[in-house]
């Protein structure tokens, strides 16, 4: 009885100890040495596994480095036990887990993982990885990147496995080393942990969206490098982070303004989530738990429901594990379907999400986009589902919204350069800041900055150059550039620019020609050279004295004085010096005479100076109308055809600049040639455009002209009068606001600028800087002139001409008239004065066209008396006068008897003259 007694005691703790031997739930954990530092809380598996099963703590063991037999020598001892393992958790060395995989394969034990792994060709049934499927995560990544609107960006990666991570990514952009700009741009990190050489290269590109992967140990490390470079400092800066730890992190300390952008799989907010962190990790605050805890929580949670579906399938109460040798020949089964169960179970009460390893990978999951400085509401979420979309959390307006409260809490930094009328400096010393500089930009960007409500401040870029204001740019030393920047495809490769605010386009500005070159008073002295003009002189004199001769040896030009005495005791010739000259004149001014020569000779030498005269004055005034216009047509250059195939006026335009730029790039044949001839005389270049303008107006002859914009073009001649422009626009181009690439305020100003024209503001200022602020008084329009009329200064030669010679007969008028009023006055027997008032009355009654022979003197005159007892001279007066004779011997001679007698006389010499 007793023995009976013992047997059955035997018998049922036998029973009990096999039954709890059986059902002990062992695990193996092998991790790398870094791996889960805040340990395990294995409560998770024992507080959720089901009442009859055991658990027992496992001993953590640690790969000090990747070595595959150890490690593998590990998984061996600890499954050739009694009791076995249940399942195997494995380290992230890729490396290390891949032996493990392989044995966990053969011992039929379910392994895993928490870490990320890239795709292989060959799949084990016995693994699970709770981390995102690499392929849908590179996927993920690539589609979040590309909600960015990132045209162009930075890839710097910690490993190559960064680089399968990212390979989705990478198939956004094509890149090409031979390509003078890509739009994608791969580093590495340096592996001393110094990488400000390459965030400093990286920041001296035009490139400012950058993806870093990297461990999240070294994140902070690579981005306060990037502030100590200046990369940070920058308000268009971006990165976007793919560890899905980042948001674990304090990036207080960096205190930047550049948006940075990242991705978790989990939110902590979550009250689940709040409310597991509670229970298992008190110590830890939800927002610091990184997703390998996490997913190392949800790997047990789905381990424990696994082996309770287990269980539950199992005809037997207990789950029989037994030891299992790697030495064995023959791979061993899942007898137990714990590894079907964990196919079979899905989780939706993990830390991360719903999990469900129907392949042993985790293909369902959701990732959340957010930004570090708000991290309270996502900006987007990816799901899986969707893999190719992205849900995004703000609207347009919300976008929108949100980065002019960002452009409210940022100082821009304004670089443009000294030149008018864009920008002046003061010449007061003592203002500071934006006060010391006024001009087109300054109002522009002030009013850009009233419509964003905006602060800025300005700073001249180096040496003044407008290749600096894109450096400036490009190295993050300015946010905007402003003045006469022009929007050419070479700067849109490295910088972006607003829609334009001016439209313009290159012209030539040449100096008008000398005045005095033009106004040629005496051109009507052209068509003869003066040799000419001095032997017709000679010869209209030479002429005149000859047909005195002529005309004097001449019988036939001797006349009878009184045509009705058929015996006349005196003949007259007419011909004397001043009828001759009278002759010849009119003759040679096609005026003609109204006296004529009677004999053969003097009308011989008449008709062959006529015939000289005719050949003379038709060849004049053939010639006249033709030099004229030539004289009126200078040498000027009136477009650029005339000025490319011309080599007397050289040619040139700012050095560097776009205008350079356009010859250079121009696929036309002319451009080409003039840029070839600029660039083989690197004189003809300036360094501003005030010096080209200087160096035209210093130029003598008009022999430089300067290609510049038209708007320069305007400004200039609206201020120096001595400048014209020559011919039409050679092009169409803008000016433009000048951003770093991809800048987030690109928007916001390109809405303001768009306002600004909308509401005239843009042709106020204009109208402002050009034409009302200015120095002294505006130059005179030119009017439209008729080209084919000839101008006074063309002909003003004549009219002086004929005031002079009016003015010469108007003198001789006045000596003649004194020397008659002195005639008079002897004659008269009065005062000068006295004979001067009554002829100066007479002369200026312009009615009166009737003289009396002798003046009608005052009664009163006490001469009056006198000239009645004397003789009535009157006739003898006229006909001394008709005879040419002095009328002063009339009065000598004191009788009419004498004077006859005397007439007779001589009449009676000159026939006896003419007979000889």
């Amino acid at each position: 009885m007793l023995f009976c007694f013992i047997l059955w005691t035997a018998c049922l703790f036998f029973c009990f100890h096999y039954t709890s031997c059986n059902n002990v739930i062992n695990v193996g954990v092998i991790f790398d040495p870094d791996q889960f530092e805040g340990g395990v809380n294995w409560n998770v598996i024992s507080d959720n596994l089901d009442k009859d099963f055991q658990f027992r703590t496992p001993e953590i063991k640690y790969i000090d480095k990747p070595d595959s037999f150890e490690a593998t020598n590990m998984l061996c001892q600890m499954s050739d036990t009694e009791t076995g393992l249940a399942a195997v958790f494995g380290p992230r060395n890729s490396l290390t887990s891949n032996s493990l995989e392989s044995a966990c394969s053969f011992l039929n034990i379910p392994y895993m993982l928490s870490s990320w792994r890239p795709r292989t060709a060959t799949e084990s049934d016995v693994t699970f990885n709770l981390y995102p499927e690499a392929t849908l995560l590179s996927q993920a990544y690539a589609t979040v990147v590309q909600s960015l609107d990132w045209d162009t960006f930075v890839i710097i990666y910690d490993d190559e496995e960064g680089l399968i991570k990212l390979q989705d990514v990478l198939k956004l952009q094509e890149h090409d080393e031979n390509a003078v700009k890509n739009t994608m741009m791969l580093t590495k990190l340096d592996p001393s942990g110094d990488s400000r050489h390459i965030l400093k290269k990286i920041r001296n590109t035009s490139m400012s969206r950058i993806v870093l992967d990297c461990p999240l140990d070294k994140i902070l490390n690579v981005l306060e490098q990037a502030k100590e470079v200046k990369l940070l400092a920058d308000f268009t800066t971006s990165f976007f982070l793919t560890s899905l730890d980042a948001h674990t992190l304090d990036f207080s300390s960096l205190n930047t303004k550049s948006n940075i952008t990242t991705v978790r799989l989990f939110d902590p907010s979550n009250e689940n989530f709040q409310k597991n962190v509670q229970q298992y990790y008190p110590e830890t605050e939800p927002s610091e738990i990184t997703v390998e805890q996490a997913l190392m929580h949800d790997a047990m949670l789905l381990l424990t429901y696994s082996l309770n579906n287990a269980k539950k399938t199992q005809e037997e109460e207990v789950l029989e594990y037994e030891g299992k040798s790697c030495s064995s020949l023959e791979k061993y089964e899942d007898t137990l379907g714990v590894i079907a169960a964990l196919k079979e179970v899905e989780l939706s009460d993990g830390l991360t999400g719903p999990v469900h390893l129907m392949n042993g990978k985790r293909e369902d999951f959701r990732l959340e986009v957010i930004e570090i400085d708000k991290q309270d509401k996502p900006i987007g979420i990816w799901e899986s589902e969707r893999p190719d979309a992205i849900y995004l959390t703000r609207n347009a307006t919300e976008r929108e919204a949100e980065i002019k409260n960002r452009l409210q809490n940022h100082k821009f930094i304004v670089t443009s350069r000294i030149g008018p009328p864009y920008l002046f400096e003061d010449r007061d010393k003592e203002v500071a800041g934006n006060a010391r500089y006024y001009g087109y930009s300054m109002d522009l960007i002030g009013e850009i900055a009233k419509l964003l409500n905006i602060t800025f401040e300005f700073q001249i870029t180096k040496d003044n150059s407008p290749r600096n204001l894109a450096i400036d740019l490009i190295e993050r030393n300015a946010d905007l550039a402003i003045c006469d920047f022009t929007i050419t495809p070479e700067r849109r490769e490295i910088i972006d620019f607003s829609m334009p605010f001016m439209t313009l386009g290159i012209g030539i500005l040449h100096k008008k020609a000398e005045t005095d070159e033009e106004a040629n008073m005496y051109g009507f002295l052209g068509p003869l050279s003066t040799v000419v003009w001095l032997y017709i002189g000679a010869l209209y004199l030479l002429m005149s004295f000859l047909l005195v001769f002529i005309s004097r040896m001449s019988t036939e030009d001797w006349e009878n004085p009184h045509p009705c005495d058929q015996n006349p005791s005196e003949l007259e010739n007419i011909w004397d010096l001043k009828n001759c000259c009278w002759l010849t004149l009119g003759s040679i001014t096609t005026q003609g005479c109204d006296i004529l020569p009677k004999g053969v000779c003097s009308r011989l030498a008449t008709a062959s100076w006529w015939f000289f005269s005719l050949i003379i004055t038709s060849s004049y005034t053939a010639n006249l109308a033709a030099f004229l216009t030539m004289s009126r047509k200078d040498d000027s250059i009136d477009s650029v055809e005339e000025l490319a195939t011309q080599s007397k006026v050289k040619y040139g335009c700012l050095k560097g600049g776009s205008t350079a730029s356009f010859f250079e790039k121009s696929n036309n044949s002319l451009y080409q040639r003039m840029w070839n001839n600029m660039a083989m005389d690197k004189a003809v270049f300036e360094d501003s455009n005030a010096k080209g303008v200087e160096r035209i107006q210093s130029t003598k002859n008009a022999l430089y002209a300067f290609f510049m914009e038209s708007t320069g073009i305007e400004y200039e001649l609206e201020r120096k009068c001595d400048l014209r422009r020559i011919g039409n626009l050679l092009d169409s181009k803008s000016y433009g606001i000048g951003m770093p690439m991809n800048a987030d305020y690109r928007h916001s100003i390109n809405s303001a600028v768009l306002k600004l024209q909308e509401t005239g503001k843009l042709i106020e200022l204009k109208e402002k800087w050009w034409k009302k602020e200015r120095e002294g008084e505006p130059c005179p329009s030119d009017a439209p002139e008729n080209t084919d009329a000839l101008a006074l200064e063309n002909v003003g030669g004549v009219f002086l001409v004929l005031g002079v010679c009016i003015g010469l007969a108007f003198v001789i008028a006045i000596l003649e008239f004194l020397w008659n009023v002195h005639n008079v006055s002897v004659e008269e027997h009065i005062s000068y004065l006295e004979a001067l008032k009554v002829e100066l009355k007479f002369a200026c009654n312009i009615f009166i066209t009737k003289k009396r022979v002798k003046p009608l003197l005052s009664e009163s005159s006490s001469t009056k008396s006198d000239d009645s007892s004397k003789p009535n001279v009157g006739i003898l007066n006229g006909a001394a006068s008709f005879l040419n004779i002095n009328t002063s011997i009339i009065h000598k001679l004191g009788s009419t008897e004498e004077l006859n007698k005397r007439s007779s006389t001589r009449t009676r010499k000159s026939s006896s003259t003419m007979r000889e």
